[in-house]
């Protein structure tokens, strides 16, 4: 209870699952916390001390139900052999569980990147952001104004949020205490020194062994190494690598994102869009990503996600993606080997990570292996393929790099490899002389027990005599009670039964010895050459890293061919303008659950000098004004992604940013009506729309009176269409026409 005491006191925001032979156990408080938020029994260890407890083979279930409710979890377990131990067993906090630092398969949704952010505030209302998602190694750095922070953090969409106390800061410094509500994240305090820049300089340069972060991209005093180191130290804390001297070796160095090369989305226009969740239920079902269900692996399935969220800006760049969607799209056999190729690919992103923290299964480091091996024809299948140029060169060069390290993991285990090591079961036979002994020895004892059995039978006369073997009491003689008599001397009476006495002999003894010391040498050395192949692994992080990029990359293009083949969806025309044209285009969601009954529509904007570049969209209650307008924002959305879109011809001018405004909700909680939330999100497209971005307004004015609710759309309209940016109204102001 010491131990426990004191592992609870350096973890006080943690629940302590601490181990104790084959449970974790928990103790007071959090005993109590257990039994509320799990269900689990709540009993006592003694007198008045609360206690409850979760069997350790099935400690993951329950630790991802409480990290699903933002509880953060310390693991206490035992680090010495129990037999070693001369009174109580030395135990350590291995790692801590919080929700943006996870990397256990079971606790992580696949085809969901789970990321932990950091915002550090700077001067002149400048913020830095830094990102990382721990079970890819994935770590990414962006800057931007205070008041932009929420639609930066909303594009992530982290898990976790890190921010200084605010106790620490004044009150203009301090972060909006709203914001992780706003983006659906848990908020853990860090003390404001682990936010300072020098401090964050110091941490990032003995993690990456450099003297300069200059090649990082970070100039001396830049605020995003506060940002970046105190998000470092965090996962170093989190994982306990015993402070930032143990480096988590699959971290990649941290890059800043462009912020010219991708659209820009705020945080209204990401819900309003329902690019990744419906907003009414917040299921996936229903949202722009569901219509994409062909990725074949988990990584191509977060990169669509990414593609999504972060659609380009460059004409050329975004062709690029097209051709290459195109070519499978008109190769239909190149798409299915393809494909088919991509299935054999494991999650190899997140092994390398598990590997990296020690957190890896055998069948992590069988499947990393069948990986790269698997990968082998995909690598053939590119090669005649230039819209496939940079992906094939990416993945050429890693699984060249890589397949020594496949070889070697496919030479040394067993392709039916066990979940765990505790038994042993994954080294194969012939490839360590000391290992096959030690299993020689375990295979031998059958016959050997045969004929030591045949040998007492004849010298004892006891026909009925047996030898047996059970975990408890090891190997044993047994003989019956009516054979009492006919017992040797030599034999030394072990275990009592109702009918029958168990008995052992030197000779027995020393075998027994001898094969049970050979069995744990057998384990023991398994773990060792385990052990050593994950070194390798760690070693390899970084072509490891460029394999699961690349598969990525070309199952999330192989995923938008599919899609658009099934559905009959075009390659849009992309140009630097202020055009928007689309032919017979249909919302992407519904075209896939409606299919023929959508009736698809036009949209000109900007066409000619002509042509306004504002639409006016009336009609009554459930004409399909709304459907329409976000139609027409997700086929430019999906056409900059990368994919091609529901119409029979687009035509579209790069927009540099989309903007929406629908729906009616308030903030009471931050103190803003519906009409002040409208007005809100309104003055900040105002403020940010330029004459290359799209509109999306629904119903403007309708929070207040009507006579100001029609002067207000008025005016907004006016304003947009004078300074020519693409908009479309949808509106029951029959002035406004």
């Amino acid at each position: 209870m010491r131990q426990f005491t004191r592992f609870k006191s350096a973890n006080p925001d943690c629940l302590l699952f601490f181990r104790m032979g084959d449970f974790y156990e928990l103790f007071g408080p959090d005993a109590e916390a257990a039994h509320r938020l799990l269900g689990i029994t709540l009993t006592e260890r003694t007198k008045g001390m609360p206690m409850a407890g979760v069997p350790h083979h099935a400690a993951e279930n329950y630790l991802r139900r409480l990290v699903e409710q933002g509880i953060r979890v310390a693991v206490c377990d035992q680090i010495q052999d129990p037999k070693e131990a001369k009174g109580v067993v030395d135990r350590a906090v291995t790692r801590v569980l919080t929700p943006g630092t996870l990397v256990d398969e079971t606790l992580l949704e696949a085809g969901r990147e789970n990321l932990v952010a950091a915002v550090a505030p700077g001067p002149d209302d400048r913020v830095a952001i830094a990102i990382a998602e721990l079970s890819t190694g994935a770590f990414t750095l962006q800057s931007c104004d205070r008041r932009d922070l929420a639609d930066a953090l909303a594009r992530y969409a982290p898990s976790e949020l890190l921010i200084p106390d605010p106790g620490d800061l004044g009150e203009d410094d301090a972060i909006d205490p709203d914001l992780a509500e706003m983006i659906g994240a848990v908020v853990t305090h860090r003390p404001v020194w682990n936010f300072a820049i020098d401090e964050g300089e110091r941490v990032l340069r003995s993690h990456y062994r450099v003297s300069s972060l200059e090649a990082f991209g970070l100039a001396p005093g830049d605020l995003a190494s506060a940002a970046a180191g105190g998000l470092l130290r965090y996962l170093l804390e989190t994982q306990a690598a015993g402070g930032v001297d143990r480096p988590l070796p699959h971290l990649r160095p941290p890059r800043h994102r462009d912020e010219d090369r991708n659209m820009r989305l705020d945080l209204s226009t990401l819900r309003s869009l329902e690019i990744e969740r419906t907003s009414r239920s917040g299921e996936i079902a229903g949202s722009l990503l569901s219509v994409f269900p062909h990725c074949r692996t988990a990584m191509g399935r977060r990169s669509l996600r990414r593609r999504l969220c972060w659609p380009l800006l460059d004409a050329e760049e975004i062709r690029i993606r097209h051709r290459a969607v195109g070519g499978l799209i008109e190769d239909r056999d190149a798409a299915e080997n393809v494909r088919q190729a991509i299935t054999g690919v494991n999650d190899v992103a997140r092994i390398a990570g598990r590997i990296a923290v020690g957190r890896a299964t055998p069948r992590d480091v069988v499947a990393l292996g069948r990986s790269v091996i698997a990968a082998g024809p995909l690598v053939d299948l590119l090669a005649a393929r230039p819209a496939f140029a940079a992906a094939h060169e990416q993945l050429n060069a890693a699984v060249a790099r890589l397949s020594p390290l496949a070889e070697r993991i496919d030479q040394t285990c067993l392709e039916d490899a066990p979940t765990h090591l505790r038994e042993g079961g994954l080294i194969r036979d012939g490839l360590d002389p000391e290992l096959d002994n030690a299993r020689g020895l375990e295979r031998d004892a059958t016959e050997w027990l045969a004929i030591y059995q045949a040998k007492i039978v004849e010298e004892t006369g006891i026909g009925a005599l047996k030898v047996g073997f059970n975990r408890v009491f090891g190997y044993y003689i047994e003989v019956s009670k009516a054979n009492d008599a006919k017992v040797p001397a030599n034999f030394v009476r072990k275990q009592t039964l109702k009918n029958a006495e168990r008995y052992i002999t030197d000779e027995l003894k020393t075998f027994e010895d001898k094969v049970l010391s050979a069995g744990g040498r057998a384990i023991e050395r398994e773990k060792r050459i385990f052990a050593e192949l994950c070194l390798a692994i760690s070693e390899a992080v970084e072509p490891i890293a460029a394999f699961g990029d690349a598969i990525a990359e070309i199952d999330c293009t192989a995923c938008l061919a599919e899609t658009a083949y099934r559905l009959g969806w075009v390659r849009p025309e992309m140009e630097d303008s202020a055009v928007l044209e689309l032919t017979g285009a249909r919302h992407p969601v519904l075209d896939a659950s409606m299919r023929d009954r959508f009736v698809p529509n036009d949209c000109a904007l900007g066409t000619t000098d002509q042509t306004s570049t504002l639409a006016l969209i009336t009609g009554p209650n459930m004409a399909g004004k709304s459907t329409y307008i976000r139609q027409t924002a997700l086929v430019v959305l999906l056409a900059q992604s990368g994919s091609f879109v529901p119409a029979t011809r687009a035509r579209i001018g790069v927009v540099d940013r989309i903007f929406t405004r629908i729906g009616a909700s308030d903030e009471l909680h931050a103190g803003r009506s519906t009409f002040m939330v409208e007005m809100t999100e309104t003055a900040n497209i105002l403020h940010h729309a330029t004459d290359r971005s799209l509109v999306v307004l629904d119903e403007i004015g309708r929070g207040t009176s009507t006579l100001d609710g029609l002067s207000l759309a008025w005016a907004i309209t006016e304003n947009l269409a004078e300074r020519g940016t693409r908009t479309l109204f949808a509106t029951h102001y029959h002035e406004l026409t």
